[in-house]
């Protein structure tokens, strides 16, 4: 008989035989000298996250087979603490790749293609935010503080604003710099609403920046 799925909510240490049914909702890289990895953030049907990692000696197994934004059907994980300078989740726990992991792609419909969690820009400027984890923002595009469209990684540094006129300062880098910068030159006309995923409140200025 087969087992039925588990629930990301339900997921913690007691054991790592967790069966999910989720999608990678996003994936990046994570390039650093001593470890690099495979970063990803698993959602399920009921819109719970979890962050995920696949570690250096992994990599070369999973990297051309995970997709963001495709479905999988997933056993076989080590569940640790959640824990670090910055979290991609609310959730206690996050999932290891290990030598076990199987990933089946599947066509999943059930499962959205991503469920936001905003956070308030009051709960930003407050200091009510989380500054550990990495969060959600929406909000209007105002106008362009500084640009270093030529520098390495480029950069840029925007104003964006709330319904209720509240207004944070925001930086992007590199790709994404690149893809405001572009974005704005081409629509001069009419509102722009920008959506951040997994940004990092800067504590001290108030701020956020994107991508990590």
């Amino acid at each position: 008989m087969a087992h039925r799925a588990n629930c990301i909510q339900e997921i913690n240490d007691a054991k790592d035989t967790w069966k999910l049914k989720i999608r990678i909702i996003n994936l990046w890289r994570v390039d650093r000298s001593s470890a690099p990895s495979l970063e990803m953030i698993f959602m399920d049907e009921k819109g719970d996250k979890i962050q995920v990692v696949v570690k250096n000696f992994n990599i070369s197994q999973w990297e051309a087979e995970l997709k963001e934004g495709q479905s999988y059907i997933g056993d076989n994980f080590d569940v640790v603490r959640n824990e670090g300078q910055y979290r991609g989740t609310y959730h206690s726990f996050k999932l290891i790749f290990q030598k076990g992991t199987i990933m089946n792609n599947k066509q999943l419909s059930e499962i959205p293609h991503n469920i936001y969690r905003f956070t308030a820009f009051e709960d930003i400027l407050n200091g009510l935010a989380p500054s550990d984890i990495l969060i959600d923002v929406i909000g209007e595009f105002v106008d362009i503080e500084t640009s270093q469209p030529e520098s390495t990684p480029k950069k840029v540094v925007f104003i964006m604003r709330d319904q209720r006129g509240n207004t944070i300062s925001c930086t992007l880098w590199g790709q994404f710099a690149s893809q405001l910068l572009k974005y704005e030159q081409d629509h001069k006309f009419g509102p722009i609403v920008v959506i951040l995923t997994l940004a990092k409140i800067r504590e001290a200025k108030g701020d956020i920046i994107f991508p990590l």
